[in-house]
C-alpha cells in the first residue's frame, strides 16, 4: 500500500469544512429535523422520584386521549425506578403537547423508598443499598489494593518511601458529576419499510452500532435495519447505542404503522442521557529536593451513578518509584456514567498534576521545572514534552509567575499561572474499508459507513480522496453516515480519523491507479507515465486532458475500488500540555481567565483548520469543566436540582479568554501518521485553571469546579 506524499498539496493545509455553510445557514439537517410523512411525536415519561417501587400502573386514561396513537410500558407493576429520570413509558401522538398529555395522564402509584443520591449519603453506614438483587450489602465496591515499590523497599511498605523524601505533602481533591449535555438530545425517528426492515434516523457516534442493537432487539437482521446520520449535534461519548429510548420509537412505530420521532427533553437529557463520574481522593506525595518524586499513595473514590464504576488513572503521566492505591466505585440514586471526551483521563489529571503542584510549592521548586524532572524515562513522549513545555511556557509568559502568595494583582484582584500535562492514545481500528467511485461524468464519491460527529470527519476524507486524485475538496463527495456502507468506525476514543485515514487513501491511490490503466490503454500509453495534478491528467508530466476529459475514457463503466486499513498510515499516543493565565478577585472569589495555551501533537495534521478547531473545542470543554459544571442532587429528595440550561452553567462568549493552539508538528511528528485529536485536548484545562487559580490566592483550591463558591471556601 502506498504511503502518505513526502510533498503534499492539501494535506496539512486549512481547508474549510464541506458541511460548514450548511450548518452556519441552518439547511443541514439533523436527525431531529427529520420528519417522514405521517410521523407521530413520542415523548418519554420517567421517573419523579430517586428510588422507588411501582405499586400500579395504569394507562386507560392516557389511551382514551383523542390524538394519543401508542404507549410503550418500558416497566410493570412490581419494578423499581432507581433514580430521578429513570425511564417508565414513552407515548406516541399526533402531535408532542398531545403525547405529553398522554404521558401525564398514565397514572402511576408510587411506594417511595429511601435514597442515596451523593457520595457521603452512599457510603454511611447503614445506608439503603442501591444494587438491589447484587448480593451487595454496600455501595462501596473496593478494588484491589495496587501497588509497586522499588525493589529496594520491597516488604518495607510505602511509609519506607515517604522516610526518603525531603518534604512530603497530603491534600484531599475532587471533581464533581457533570453530564454531557449534547445540544441535539438522544434519540431517532423510527419507519418500519416492511414487516422486517427499519430506517432510523438516529443522532449517533455509531450508524452500524444502532443497526445492529435494532436488529437484535427485534430478531431481524441488522442489514435490514438503515441508520442515517448525516450530521448530528453532539455526542461526546454518549450516543453509541440505540438506547432504550430508540427501542422505544421503534416499538411504537411498529405497533401503529406510521413512523415514531423520539427524542429527550432537556431535563431528561441531563438526568439520563450519561454523565462524567465524580472523582474524590486524598493523595499523599513525596519528593526530593531535586524535585524527583519518590512516593505516592493515595485512597480514591467516585461515582458513576445506579450502575457504573468511576475508574481514572493514579499516578498520571509522571513517573513515580513507588505507588500505593485503594479506590473505591460509589453507586447511588443517579443517572449512570458513560463514556465522556477521555474517559477518566481530566479527574486522574486534576488530582496528580493538584498535588504536584502542592508538592512543588512546598520545596520552593519551579512546578514547571519539577514536572520535567519525573517524565517517564522510558516513554517516547518524554522529548515531546520537553520540547512543548518549553513552547507553551514562553507563549504563557511563565516567566511571570510568581510563588503562592505573591501573585501580582491590584487591590483584591490577583493574576495566577497554572499548567498541567495529558497523554492519550487515539490510535485506528484495522478492519475498517473505504469505497472509492469514479464515475465517466468525473465525479467522485467516497463511501463508508462512519460518521462525522462534529469533528470534520466528512471533510477529511474528502481531502485525503482529492490529494490522491488532484482534485479539489469539493469535487469529493463524502458519502457517511449511512449503515449500509463498508464498515467503518464508531467515533470514540478518538479513533475515527486514525481508522478512516488509511482506507480512505487506499482507495483512492488504488481508483487512481486502475483510472490509469484504463485511461492509458484508451489513449495508447503506459499506466507508468500518468499522472494527475490541478485536475489535469499529466503524461510524462504534462498536461494531456482534463479531469473530466480522462474520465470519458471510462466509456459506461466507472471505478469502484474498496480500500481497506494498512499499516504505517496512522499511530497511536499523544502528549500535550497546557497553561493558564487567570484573574480571581479574592473578595468575590470569581475566576476570569486571561490566557489559554495548548500545545498537542498527533502525529500527521490532514486538515490544520479541523485540527485547530478540535483542540480549540476541547479547551471549551475543559474550562467548562474547571469553572462551571457540576450536577447538583438534592440529598433530602433525590431530585436532580438543576438539568436545564440556566442552572447547570456553562461558557458563554464572555467566559471565553484568548486561547493559542500550538500545532507540534514537527517532521518526526509527521513521519508517525495519523493519530486522533477529539479527546487529548481536553483534559489538562480544568487541571491547569485549578492550579493557576491557586497560585493567585496563595492557597489549594482543592474543589473543582473553581466556582465562587469552592474559591471563597477554600480562603476561608
Amino acid at each position: 500500500m502506498a504511503n502518505w506524499p513526502e510533498n503534499p498539496r492539501l494535506i496539512s493545509t486549512d481547508v474549510p469544512r464541506l458541511d460548514g455553510l450548511i450548518k452556519a445557514t441552518g439547511k443541514a439537517k439533523y436527525p431531529s429535523d427529520i420528519h417522514p410523512e405521517g410521523m407521530l411525536y413520542a415523548v418519554m415519561l420517567y421517573s419523579s422520584h430517586a428510588r422507588a417501587k411501582i405499586s400500579k400502573i395504569d394507562i386507560s386514561k392516557a389511551e382514551k386521549i383523542p390524538g394519543v396513537r401508542g404507549i410503550h410500558l418500558i416497566v410493570k407493576e412490581g419494578d423499581m425506578v432507581r433514580f430521578h429520570g429513570d425511564d417508565i413509558a414513552a407515548v406516541a401522538a399526533d402531535t408532542e403537547e398531545l403525547a405529553r398529555d398522554g404521558a401525564l395522564a398514565i397514572d402511576i402509584t408510587y411506594e417511595v423508598l429511601p435514597h442515596v443520591v451523593t457520595e457521603p449519603q452512599a457510603m454511611a453506614e447503614g445506608a439503603p443499598v442501591v444494587r438491589e438483587g447484587r448480593n451487595s450489602t454496600s455501595n462501596v465496591a473496593k478494588s484491589n489494593v495496587q501497588e509497586r515499590l522499588d525493589k529496594k523497599l520491597e516488604g518495607k511498605g510505602i511509609d519506607a518511601a515517604f522516610e526518603t523524601a525531603d518534604a512530603v505533602i497530603e491534600g484531599t481533591y475532587s471533581v464533581p458529576v457533570i453530564t454531557h449535555v449534547c445540544l441535539e438530545t438522544h434519540g431517532l425517528t423510527a419507519r418500519w419499510d416492511s414487516a422486517d426492515t427499519i430506517t432510523a434516523w438516529a443522532s449517533t457516534q455509531n450508524v452500524i452500532g444502532v443497526s445492529q442493537e435494532l436488529g437484535g432487539y427485534f430478531k431481524i437482521p441488522p442489514t435490514n435495519v438503515t441508520t442515517l446520520t448525516e450530521v448530528m449535534g453532539g455526542g461526546f461519548g454518549s450516543k453509541f447505542s440505540a438506547d432504550i429510548w430508540g427501542i422505544a420509537a421503534a416499538e411504537l412505530a411498529k405497533k401503529t404503522g406510521k413512523p415514531v420521532r423520539l427524542f429527550l427533553d432537556r431535563a431528561h437529557e441531563h438526568m439520563a442521557g450519561g454523565n462524567r463520574p465524580s472523582a474524590s481522593g486524598t493523595v499523599k506525595l513525596g519528593g526530593t529536593k531535586d524535585g524527583k518524586l519518590v512516593a505516592l499513595a493515595a485512597s480514591t473514590f467516585g461515582t458513576g451513578g445506579v450502575a457504573r464504576g468511576a475508574a481514572f488513572p493514579l499516578p498520571y503521566v509522571y513517573n513515580v518509584e513507588n505507588t500505593r492505591r485503594e479506590h473505591a466505585d460509589v453507586y447511588l440514586n443517579g443517572g449512570n456514567a458513560r463514556a465522556m471526551r477521555a474517559p477518566g483521563h481530566p479527574e486522574g489529571c486534576c488530582l496528580m498534576e493538584a498535588a504536584v503542584d502542592d508538592l512543588a510549592e512546598k520545596l520552593g521548586i519551579d512546578p514547571l521545572q519539577m514536572r520535567l524532572a519525573n517524565l517517564p524515562p522510558k516513554d517516547f513522549k518524554t522529548p515531546i514534552y520537553l520540547e512543548q513545555v518549553g513552547l507553551g511556557a514562553k507563549e504563557i509568559g511563565w516567566e511571570n509567575r510568581k510563588p503562592r502568595g505573591q501573585a501580582e494583582g491590584r487591590g483584591p484582584i490577583r493574576v495566577g499561572y497554572g499548567m498541567a500535562l495529558h497523554t492519550w492514545g487515539g490510535g485506528g481500528a484495522q478492519d475498517k474499508q473505504v469505497n472509492c467511485i469514479i464515475n465517466p461524468d468525473g465525479s467522485v464519491e467516497i463511501r463508508s459507513a462512519t460518521q462525522d460527529i462534529g469533528t470534520g470527519a466528512r471533510t477529511i476524507m474528502a481531502l485525503i480522496t482529492a490529494e490522491a486524485l488532484g482534485l479539489n475538496v469539493d469535487q469529493v463527495k463524502s458519502n457517511i453516515g449511512n449503515s449500509n456502507f463498508p464498515p467503518g468506525q464508531a467515533s470514540g476514543g478518538s479513533t475515527t480519523t486514525p481508522s478512516m485515514a488509511p482506507p480512505t487513501w487506499n482507495a483512492a491511490i488504488e481508483a487512481r491507479e486502475e483510472l490509469f490503466k484504463r485511461v492509458g490503454k484508451a489513449i495508447n500509453e503506459a499506466p507508468e507515465g500518468l499522472s494527475l495534478a490541478d485536475g489535469k491528467l499529466l503524461v510524462k508530466g504534462q498536461p494531456a486532458m482534463s479531469w473530466k476529459d480522462a474520465c470519458r475514457k471510462l466509456g459506461m463503466m466507472p471505478i469502484s475500488v474498496t480500500g481497506k486499513f494498512s499499516e504505517g498510515l496512522s499511530a497511536n499516543g499523544v502528549g500535550g500540555c497546557q497553561f493558564a493565565k487567570v484573574e480571581v478577585d479574592t473578595e468575590t472569589g470569581v475566576v476570569r481567565l486571561k490566557k489559554i495555551v495548548a500545545v498537542q501533537d498527533s502525529g500527521l495534521i490532514i486538515d490544520m483548520m479541523t485540527w485547530k478547531s478540535q483542540v480549540y473545542g476541547g479547551v471549551i470543554g475543559g474550562l467548562n469543566y474547571g469553572l462551571f459544571e457540576e450536577r447538583v442532587m438534592d440529598p433530602t429528595t433525590g431530585i436532580f436540582l438543576n438539568p436545564d440550561m440556566e442552572l447547570y452553567h456553562l461558557a458563554g462568549a464572555s467566559d471565553i479568554p484568548e486561547i493559542v493552539v500550538i500545532p507540534h508538528h514537527t517532521p518526526e511528528m509527521r513521519a508517525r501518521g495519523v493519530i486522533g485529536i477529539g479527546e487529548p485536548p481536553t483534559i489538562s484545562t480544568a487541571a491547569a485553571i485549578g492550579n493557576a487559580v491557586s497560585n493567585a490566592v496563595g492557597k489549594r483550591v482543592p474543589n473543582w469546579p473553581m466556582s465562587p463558591m469552592n474559591v471563597l471556601n477554600a480562603l476561608a
